[in-house]
Parts: C-alpha cells; sequence; structure tokens
C-alpha cells in the first residue's frame, strides 16, 4: 500500500467520519471559499474572535485546504470579498443546493468556539441565511440540530472523562514523566 501524506489521511478520515463518504474529496479551492463564508458566518455580527478563527481554519485544514489558503484564511477580513453569494439560492449554484444549510450548521459552531453562541450571533447569522434565501423553519431546524448535538458532545465527554481533560492529560504526562 502506499504512503499517503498525513494531511491528505487526516482530510479522508474526515470526510468519512463526517459526511459518511469515501470518494474524492473536494479541491483544496472549493473547500477555501467555503472556509472563507465560512468566517463571515461565524463573523455575522460583525465580530470573529481569534478562537472563532482559528476554529475555522482548523477545520480547513482538516478538510483538505492547503497552506497558502490557510495563510489566507488566517488574514482573511470579514466581508473583505462576497463570499456566501455562492450560497445563495438566487444563484441557482451547485454550492448554494449542497451547502448552504451545512455552511450555516458549521458558522453556528464556529460563531460557540468562544465558549458561547450569543444571541446577537445567532441573530446575525439568522439575517445573514434570510438574505441567502434560507427559510427561518429551515434556519431553525439547524439551529436546534446544533444546539442538540452539542448538548450529546458535552455528555459525551462528561461521562467519558469524568475530570476535566487537561487534568487527564497531565495526570498520563505526569505518569510517563514527560
Amino acid at each position: 500500500m502506499p504512503k499517503q501524506p498525513v494531511d491528505q489521511l487526516t482530510t479522508q478520515w474526515v470526510f468519512q467520519d463526517s459526511y459518511d463518504y469515501k470518494e474524492k474529496i473536494l479541491p483544496s479551492s472549493v473547500m477555501s471559499k467555503y472556509a472563507k463564508a465560512l468566517l463571515d458566518v461565524a463573523g455575522a455580527d460583525g465580530i470573529i474572535t481569534d478562537v472563532e478563527r482559528k476554529w475555522i481554519v482548523g477545520f480547513a485544514a482538516a478538510h483538505g485546504v492547503n497552506q497558502d489558503e490557510l495563510e489566507t484564511l488566517k488574514n482573511y477580513k470579514l466581508n473583505a470579498e462576497d463570499s456566501t453569494a455562492s450560497f445563495n439560492n438566487g444563484t441557482k449554484s451547485k454550492l448554494a443546493e449542497h451547502f448552504q444549510a451545512d455552511l450555516i450548521y458549521n458558522g453556528l459552531r464556529a460563531a460557540a468556539a468562544d465558549g458561547a453562541l450569543k444571541q446577537r450571533e445567532i441573530d446575525g447569522i439568522s439575517a445573514l441565511a434570510k438574505k441567502l434565501g434560507m427559510a427561518d423553519e429551515k434556519f431553525q431546524d439547524i439551529l436546534a440540530l446544533y444546539k442538540e448535538e452539542e448538548d450529546e458532545r458535552q455528555k459525551r465527554i462528561a461521562f467519558l472523562f469524568p475530570k476535566p481533560y487537561g487534568e487527564t492529560v497531565a495526570a498520563i504526562d505526569h505518569h510517563y514523566g514527560r
């Protein structure tokens, strides 16, 4: 079996785990376009924190965005380009057809990366979703899905790691003398 670069293996694993998809992954340029739009969605309230940006850059890296494009994302200014236009229902683009709901969902995740999904973030993302042609009912369903999955994620972490994960890592490091 030929050896694959770690980043390619990581991206394939992410696509299989997240989307139950094992075939060809999307080109870096498409995922970079998605990540720019994701920055604008997460920053729909006019603010993108460093933690939110790092979450999006990590998401982009895990989804196969190349190093040059990652550097662009690290410095991308909110709304510097109309990054979300391709996701507008009115364009009849394949990105809108296939990725609009996912973009809004991941925008909610990114906006919450700094510890809380604030009402102003929800309102900003809701307004952007409406601008993209998404019905409010669909947005509310995506928001409910995000909240449900986040609750389950927190339950899983608490159940599997009753002590904070940082304590777990410190205990293992101490045990192995690192």
